[in-house]
């Protein structure tokens, strides 16, 4: 069977020739090796000045993540979970099926495996969108200029919804990465793997921020249009349908702090999108407006608010009353609450992540202990919704990739 390959570099190739070296534990590496650091980090600095990758922000946020001291520090972890009697080893092929909507989410998950020594098969999709185009021609470069064993160990292969390559890859494949929605996951998880085969699944989550009103409201001018920035970031990069991107906002304090608060806000939100000069196609944008109206009608919607051309804004009446159904595009719902610990009752196995602003370290963990795993495995600061890390969907991605050998002397 023939693929059409797209990394380490363009061309038509034998499937199962390249199953069969991929998949021979000679062509793994050794976790952290010099050789992937460094082009880990000769990646890094491409994307940062390559003046194309410098138009699309998550690729210079995916360049920071890269860069030499934060893999020093990743390295620095991976050793300490490590101890005399345990060592960490790669699982050997990872297979990566990532979704067609976020363009970078397959590097994260593949550098958190290559580092760790695996190899590994990157479906892209045929959908996929123009910054998948600028990161593989920067990989291909950056692969070029590096140790030949580099591209050795990894293929970008672009198909469409061909089952049988995908039924080929799994066939062999010691991990499984699945990004997508619900239905995605259920097609592939369809198809067997080896019995020892794992898998992770990331399906179609739900995010929230919640926000202290007083703690806004004593904010200088200056800072107050700071947080609007960080909260563009986290809404606006992929048409606010990253799974991490907030799509409720939760004001916690007095109503009148809350209502206050939420005014003054999504004024600087809407100066904020003005300033990115962010604009959203047409479709996206009648879909937007046919949900809010719709919206209206079917749930408990006290107010609408149109801030700026780009940010819709519906005010529901409790803080429970909340549908997981959602548009994109910078459509915002938002409710009040008058103490943190209120919007226990409101999360589900859905919920990912939760972004804050103006809380204590000990009152975020009081509500993660009341939670108690009903939902929510990451509680991050406002800006940090899209920041990738080795902790993700409650995985430990560093675990996941590798196997514990057991030693007894």
């Amino acid at each position: 069977m023939t693929v059409t390959q797209i990394v380490p570099r363009q061309e038509q190739v034998d499937l199962d020739a390249l199953l069969q070296r991929l998949s021979d534990p000679q062509t793994r590496a050794v976790p952290f090796s010099d050789a992937i650091l460094d082009f880990c980090a000769r990646f890094s600095t491409a994307l940062f000045r390559d003046p194309e990758a410098r138009r699309y922000p998550e690729l210079q946020a995916l360049a920071f993540w890269m860069r030499k001291s934060e893999l020093t520090r990743i390295k620095a972890e991976f050793e300490s979970l490590q101890s005399e009697t345990t060592l960490l080893m790669p699982r050997g092929l990872v297979f990566h099926v990532p979704p067609s909507n976020v363009d970078t989410i397959f590097i994260y998950s593949w550098i958190l495996s290559v580092i760790s020594g695996n190899t590994n098969i990157i479906r892209v999709s045929d959908r996929a969108a123009e910054a998948s185009a600028v990161i593989c021609r920067i990989f291909n470069a950056a692969i070029a200029e590096s140790d030949p064993s580099v591209g050795q160990n990894t293929a970008m292969l672009r198909y469409g919804r061909e089952r049988e390559i995908t039924a080929s890859i799994s066939a062999v494949a010691d991990v499984r990465v699945i990004w997508g929605g619900d239905a995605t996951v259920n097609t592939i998880r369809s198809i067997p793997l080896p019995p020892h085969g794992q898998e992770l699944t990331f399906p179609d989550r739900y995010a929230l921020a919640v926000l202290n009103a007083d703690a806004y409201l004593k904010l200088e001018p200056a800072d107050r249009q700071a947080l609007a920035g960080k909260f563009y970031n986290d809404t606006f990069w992929f048409d606010q349908m990253a799974c991490s991107s907030p799509r409720v906002v939760i004001w916690v304090g007095r109503q009148e702090s809350c209502e206050r608060a939420s005014t003054v806000f999504y004024e600087e939100l809407e100066s904020e999108v003005s300033r990115k000069q962010y604009a959203l196609a047409t479709g996206p944008r009648l879909n937007k407006l046919t949900f809010a109206y719709r919206a209206i009608l079917d749930q408990p919607v006290t107010r609408f608010r149109q801030a700026g051309p780009e940010c819709a804004v519906l005010t529901l009446e409790e803080v429970s009353n909340l549908d997981r159904e959602h548009c994109g595009g910078g459509l915002l719902f938002q409710a009040y609450a008058k103490e943190l610990n209120e919007i226990a009752p409101l999360i589900i196995r859905r919920d990912q992540t939760l972004t804050h602003f103006g809380f204590t370290r000990d009152e975020l963990r009081n509500l993660a202990r009341l939670l108690n795993g009903r939902g929510i495995d990451r509680i991050v600061p406002v800006g940090h919704a899209l920041n990738f890390n080795r902790f993700w969907d409650g995985y430990d991605l560093l675990r996941e990739f590798t196997r514990t050998v057991y030693i007894q002397s």
